[in-house]
């Protein structure tokens, strides 16, 4: 179990935890996740870099605190750049996390040395059922985030998720599941959900991204698949990989192969 710190980062309280020295190899969760979507990974390339999770505003141990939009996340990465005095690092980012990312890479290019995509999109995405997304928040705004786990525990895992809880084991996968949905802001459930489906357009954007990228997604992450795709090929210096027998969590669904390819990333592009 690795030490949660915590940073005054603006108005927020950041929560990260990091292991190894060196380059800094910075990773941005997805939506509704936190850090503890990386806790078994960031031993893994301690060799290679000095590895930070953080907790997005609104997620895990970091405090809540609106607005929430990509401009504000964005700053917050930012900002916790320069609390933690890095001036330039490699970052990752997960579906959420990646779109947070490509605009954090485009708002301030000169501080970041490479780019992993994770699952993630630079368009909007199929939409949820509107009478589905009115019927989540409202459970959420009268019960909180965590009142979302039993109807995680009704849905039938596909056989990729099922890897994942296989890696995790079935009791800690759903202990992890209920930390972050009790630790999640109900407001950022709420605010957050539609910039997913709903983002600004970035994909014409993107090819303004020099930095070397890697662009990972899981074989069966269908919702991924072509917008990762879609950003693989506008990147000037991206190469596509998709991780085999993974959907949405390649890290815990396929953690060899995710493994090899984020250190594989890692290696080819060393710190300048």
């Amino acid at each position: 179990m690795h030490i949660t710190h915590f940073v005054r980062n603006g108005p927020l309280t950041t929560g990260y935890q990091e292991v190894g020295s060196g380059h800094p190899f910075v990773l941005v969760h997805g939506y509704t996740g936190s850090k503890l979507d990386f806790q078994d990974q960031l031993e893994w390339f301690a060799d290679l870099r000095r590895v930070i999770a953080y907790d997005q505003r609104g997620h895990g141990e970091s405090s809540n605190q609106q607005p929430y939009d990509y401009d504000v996340l964005v700053e917050d990465l930012l900002r916790l750049l320069d609390v933690l005095a890095i001036d330039r690092c490699d970052l990752l980012g997960h579906s959420l996390g990646g779109m947070v990312a490509m605009r954090a890479v485009l708002a301030a290019p000169e501080r970041f040395s490479s780019l992993i995509l994770m699952d993630t999109a630079a368009d909007s995405l199929p939409a949820m059922p509107e009478r589905v997304r009115e019927k989540l928040d409202a459970l959420v705004a009268e019960h909180g985030c965590a009142a979302l786990l039993d109807r995680a525990r009704e849905t039938q895992p596909t056989p990729a998720q099922q890897r994942g809880i296989d890696y995790l084991g079935e009791a800690e996968h759903w202990r992890r599941l209920s930390v972050k949905l009790q630790q999640m802001d109900p407001v950022a459930f709420r605010e957050l959900g539609p910039l997913l489906r709903h983002q600004p357009p970035l994909l014409d954007r993107v090819q303004a991204i020099a930095c070397p990228a890697t662009v990972l997604v899981g074989e069966h992450d269908t919702a991924f698949l072509e917008p990762s795709a879609d950003i693989a090929a506008r990147l000037p210096r991206a190469r596509l990989v998709t991780i085999p027998h993974a959907a949405h969590s390649p890290q815990y669904e396929n953690a060899d192969a995710w493994r090899a390819a984020v250190r594989e990333h890692l290696k080819s592009h060393p710190p300048e």
